[in-house]
């Protein structure tokens, strides 16, 4: 097949998602291309050049605000050649822009992964949601189906989109480059976050945390934002923020943790959350989609119910280095499996020859 992937934010959680996918399905033999614009918080050609199968072409896009970026991936699609077999959108803006039209190549399949629907973002208003999700529900007939990372994604899909044609394709992550943690230096122990600062993540709830705990763990935030995100979701919290480092360096900073703290608002399936557990560090997290399908409650990490919950959890992880080892075992034993990329290239193929034969209610577990 020759497939086509299209995002508008080429960071975080998609990317290694997308690295992920691609890299298995060119693996496979498969005609494999990215497409995204450049923005500011994309890792550089370099690093991508690094780190995708080197079987994968890259399409770079030039970026120009958000909304001009909606209308460039747009264009860019309706450029593609006749070809093109698939083409897999994955986030809201890249969802919107391949499906407002018939804008994909004649006979091409149009797939579409959200990765966080974001009709589900707990602090927008009740009015953007709602819009949210109407725009969801016009659009979600304008393709092949929805590929959806996560069976409690894929059950907010049934509930509130009551579309047929959803199939789910649970991301997964290469496991045999993670090392075990080790956990922090002897002293404090070491609580850590990774991702942007922004909403989504909850660094504002990760920082009332280290203000709770201040003085009996250090907390370090893996990643970054402007200068006024981190005025505005960190403040005068005690959190260290590293900046945006290269992969190797982020999994070296979760392998000297001791605990990975995952307060987000909404996700779909979190790569990072994934990663920390196959690297068998304990987890605490909200409980929420996404989050719920990565920890096994009680076993591998502890999922939570507001800020308190939260704040109660680390800090018996905190104080209890036996509790911390006990969640840390289990999680390196059984997670690497659960958690493992290996089917994903056969089972995103099979998805996309259902959506060309039209298929509904097929659901396909990677």
């Amino acid at each position: 097949m020759k497939i086509v992937h299209v995002t508008e934010t080429l960071v975080g959680g998609v990317l290694a998602a997308v690295l992920a996918l691609s890299a298995r399905q060119a693996a496979l033999g498969h005609d494999i291309s990215v497409m995204y614009p450049v923005k500011a918080t994309v890792p550089s050609s370099d690093e991508l050049r690094a780190r995708f199968h080197p079987d994968v072409r890259r399409v770079e896009l030039a970026y120009r605000g958000r909304l001009p970026a909606l209308q460039t991936l747009h264009r860019a699609i309706r450029r593609l050649d006749d070809d093109v077999d698939v083409v897999h959108l994955h986030s809201t803006f890249a969802g919107i822009a391949g499906r407002l039209g018939r804008v994909a190549p004649r006979g091409s399949v149009v797939a579409y992964s959200p990765h966080g629907f974001a009709f589900l973002r707990e602090s927008s208003s009740r009015i953007s949601n709602v819009a949210a999700l109407a725009l969801e529900r016009v659009l979600e007939p304008r393709c092949g189906g929805l590929v959806l990372v996560s069976e409690s994604e894929d059950a907010v899909a049934r509930d509130r989109l009551r579309g047929s044609r959803r199939h789910v394709l649970r991301n997964g992550i290469p496991v045999e480059g993670l090392p075990a943690a080790s956990g922090g230096a002897a002293g404090r122990p070491v609580v850590v976050a990774s991702g942007r600062l922004g909403e989504q993540k909850g660094p504002d709830r990760f920082a009332d945390i280290a203000r709770a705990l201040a003085g009996r763990a250090e907390f370090v935030w893996i990643g970054d934002g402007s200068a006024e995100a981190r005025e505005r979701w960190i403040g005068d919290a005690p959190v260290r923020v590293t900046g945006w480092l290269p992969h190797d360096e982020v999994v070296s900073q979760l392998a000297a943790s001791d605990v990975f703290l995952f307060p987000s608002r909404w996700e779909g399936m979190p790569i990072s959350l994934m990663e920390a557990q196959v690297m068998g560090i304990p987890a605490v997290a909200t409980d929420i989609v996404g989050n719920r399908d990565v920890i096994v409650d009680g076993e591998t990490g502890y999922l939570c119910h507001g800020l308190d919950g939260m704040v109660a959890a680390v800090t018996r992880l905190v104080d209890d280095p036996e509790e911390r080892r006990r969640l840390g075992r289990r999680a390196r034993a059984m997670q690497p499996e659960r958690l493992s990329d290996s089917a994903l290239g056969p089972a995103s193929i099979g998805i996309y020859q259902r959506m060309r034969q039209g298929a509904v209610g097929v659901n396909a577990a990677g």
